[in-house]
């Protein structure tokens, strides 16, 4: 059976059609073979590393970002968060909740971070950096390169201090370069400005950073997040710490459906009452952290970035992305371009900039960089993109 591009008969005989269809074949049989796909791009990095030596002596930090790491009770020895198992079963004796006082401090519970979510693949953002390292960069795990776990529903101030202990740990002494995810960027930004960590870091890379916040932020609370049988509920995500610290800095960004502007403010609690419903234990701590989130934005935007740390933004600018949200009379909202209504479709360039689908460019850009790199991918996709893998080998080495 002949395939696709065989031509039978004699070309020869004045079967014109036959030889458009050959040459039409052979031009397109160039194409394939010729055109440049991330595999290809892959072959040309693993040609390139053999010739690199030892990567530098300074270990490198990844630090991914909302939701990457696993979550472990370890009185149970069962994972709360970042498993197959844990995304069917609803019931956990610890779960994703964190412990909040009537007078709405929110505490610790036992859930220890352990790993990323999944061992590989396109949602596992870590694996994916560390890989491209190993690679293309001769970067070895556990000796050049290390994930840093963290529990990812903490505040910043948190998590920063324990990314200095784990930086003490790693570090043999000298710097470290630190690559980030996300709102891993958060983490990063507060341990190096206002956590003492501007003479212990050399290369800051931001790959994806909610700079100036995102509306996603928002979204995680109106609107519970579902993973099969699992869900983020609002009463669950008003004891995290680490979401109102993602919010837009500019928290009037809500839009009713002709586009005008909806009296809403973010940062003010008492605002959130006509999108979410709330007891007063859970009010009193989203409240509380609102406060605090809104304090760490703006001594991270008036601290001046350490003269030593080489800062470097890596961002997506191809994706339309949320700047405003609307929020409907029905009380359904819209995030998404596809969630448009007909006749809403006119208010597209309000609501949507460039970006990666999560973070628009101007939040990733939000402050001054020396280094800013834009790349035609989505949020999770730079991560994996081998373009950002070879600039962040051209960072580093």
């Amino acid at each position: 059976m002949p395939d696709a591009c065989t031509v039978t008969g004699d070309p020869t005989s004045g079967n014109r059609s036959a030889v458009t269809v050959s040459l039409a074949c052979a031009f397109a049989v160039l194409a394939i073979t010729h055109c440049t796909t991330d595999h290809t791009r892959r072959g040309y990095l693993r040609t390139l590393a053999a010739t690199y030596a030892a990567p530098p002596s300074h270990p490198v930090v990844i630090v991914a970002g909302f939701g990457v790491t696993r979550l472990l009770d370890p009185v149970r020895n069962r994972y709360a968060w970042g498993t197959a198992h844990a995304t069917v079963q609803r019931r956990f004796d610890d779960d994703l909740d964190l412990p909040i006082d009537d007078d709405g401090n929110i505490g610790r519970d036992r859930l220890v971070p352990r790993g990323y979510v999944g061992s590989r693949g396109p949602i596992n953002i870590g694996w994916q950096l560390e890989e491209g390292l190993r690679k293309f960069g001769g970067y070895v795990p556990g000796r050049d390169v290390y994930p840093f776990h963290y529990d990812w529903r903490l505040s910043a101030r948190h998590n920063a201090q324990t990314l200095a202990d784990f930086i003490e740990r790693i570090r043999r002494g000298g710097r470290v370069d630190v690559i980030t995810h996300s709102a891993g960027s958060l983490v990063a930004l507060t341990y190096v400005k206002l956590a003492g960590g501007g003479d212990k870091v050399e290369h800051l890379v931001l790959i994806a950073p909610a700079r100036s916040g995102v509306i996603d932020a928002f979204r995680v609370v109106v609107r519970p997040e579902r993973f099969i049988r699992r869900v983020f509920t609002p009463e669950m995500v008003s004891t995290w710490p680490s979401v109102p610290e993602l919010l837009p800095d500019d928290g009037r960004f809500i839009v009713d459906e002709r586009g005008r502007a909806i009296d809403f403010d973010a940062w003010k609690a008492e605002d959130w009452t006509r999108f979410i419903a709330l007891d007063a234990q859970h009010r009193r701590a989203f409240a509380r952290s609102l406060d605090n989130a809104r304090r760490l934005r703006a001594e991270l935007r008036d601290t001046p970035l350490p003269a030593g740390v080489k800062l470097t933004v890596i961002a997506g600018d191809c994706v339309e992305t949320a700047g405003r949200v609307i929020a409907r009379a029905d009380g359904s909202f819209v995030f998404y371009p596809g969630e448009l209504r007909p006749e809403e479709k006119m208010l597209e360039r309000t609501l949507f900039e460039l970006g990666d689908g999560t973070v628009p460019v101007s939040s990733a850009t939000a402050s001054p960089s020396p280094v800013l790199l834009l790349f035609c991918d989505g949020h999770q996709g730079l991560a994996a993109d081998p373009n950002v893998h070879r600039a962040l080998l051209r960072i580093l080495r």
